[in-house]
């Protein structure tokens, strides 16, 4: 068990949101603060999709389990494991080509008189998607490396007078030679 130390509370008041194509690889991430969270230093491969709303990301690992029972008790003999997998959801809060096409899942085509022109499929191409999702605090860098996630619910797209347009999305880990994701940090976790 850890000793008690304040020092090990966390907050994230600096984070990134970064995608590219399905399966690229893991990149070499800025192991400063300083670095990490400037979002003019670039990731090679990678795309930063820009802010996200002050809540932030939310990651949730899901799991399904299975009992099975047996005549001699009441308590399940053995559970199994039906269904693993991992969402993360964010909110964007820029209006732009990369936030609009990976929200309506369209692609914008090239200006024609002035205007550009996104269509939406009644039928649309699932598309696979890599994401890098960093954060951290003055002294750690911390992240979930993602090489396989496809878009699975979206918020509706409010347009009002008063309040920004805002992108939420959900996204669900897929499986990658049986990994659905890497956390990674610059914290030292020590060995077992």
């Amino acid at each position: 068990m850890s000793a008690v130390d304040g020092d090990l509370i966390k907050f994230a008041p600096n984070g990134r949101v970064l995608t590219a194509a399905a399966k690229t690889p893991l990149p070499t991430i800025p192991a400063t603060v300083a670095t990490a969270f400037d979002d003019s230093t670039p990731i090679a491969g990678w795309t930063d999709l820009g802010y996200v709303t002050e809540e932030g990301v939310t990651i949730t690992p899901t799991l399904t389990t299975s009992a099975f029972n047996v005549w001699q008790s009441q308590a399940a003999a053995k559970v199994t494991v039906t269904a693993a997998g991992l969402n993360f959801q964010f909110a964007l809060a820029q209006f732009d080509k990369e936030s609009t096409e990976l929200f309506f899942g369209g692609t914008w085509g090239a200006p024609t008189a002035g205007i550009t022109k996104m269509s939406l499929p009644s039928n649309p191409a699932l598309r696979e998607k890599a994401f890098l999702i960093l954060w951290g605090d003055l002294d750690d860098v911390n992240g979930l490396y993602v090489p396989r996630a496809m878009i699975s619910d979206r918020d509706g797209l409010s347009i009002g007078k008063t309040d920004p347009s805002i992108l939420n999305m959900t996204f669900e880990s897929l499986d990658h030679s049986g990994n659905l994701a890497d956390i990674i940090t610059t914290a030292d976790m020590g060995t077992a």
